[in-house]
């Protein structure tokens, strides 16, 4: 099977590709093969497509590596951290509603609960996290000896 792409597609592909290797490799752990490996084909066709200047190659390596133009040209590293903010909201958000669900109801009490029930009640503390964090980011935020809580 042979895709074929024009330039601009082949730009959103590379950019594709680099965010799902960065996602992939960034749980800290020893990223999947593959994905590396795909980087590695899709950004040995940069030159073919006119984006030279988007892919370096390391000769002591034998690698090829996304450059600094292509990761400011391209908005990636913006991509990344608004995708880093989003998750620290919703991690904040989730892993504080469902403290506050256990807190209230016991976690003997939430483990039994069905998935329905657990959403219906810990839908308002999400909504009140969620509120909270949009008007005042992480300003009322305090550490207290028993950990993190709104001022």
């Amino acid at each position: 099977m042979k895709i074929n792409l024009t330039k601009s597609q082949f730009e959103t592909l590379l950019k594709t590709v680099y965010l799902g290797n960065w996602v992939a490799a960034s749980a800290g752990e020893e990223a999947d093969r593959e994905f590396e490996d795909f980087e590695q084909y899709v950004l040995s066709l940069a030159k073919d497509f006119g984006y030279e200047a988007f892919a370096g190659f390391d000769e002591k390596e034998k690698t090829y590596y996304p450059t600094e133009e292509f990761e400011e040209k391209t908005g990636v590293v913006d991509t990344i951290g608004d995708y880093n903010m989003h998750t620290v909201w919703e991690e904040m958000v989730l892993s504080l509603a469902r403290r506050d669900l256990i807190g209230q109801y016991g976690e003997d009490r939430v483990e039994k609960m069905s998935d329905d029930e657990i959403v219906e009640k810990e839908y308002p503390f999400i909504v009140k996290y969620e509120e909270e964090f949009r008007e005042s980011g992480f300003q009322n935020l305090v550490i207290t000896k028993k950990g993190l809580r709104l001022a």
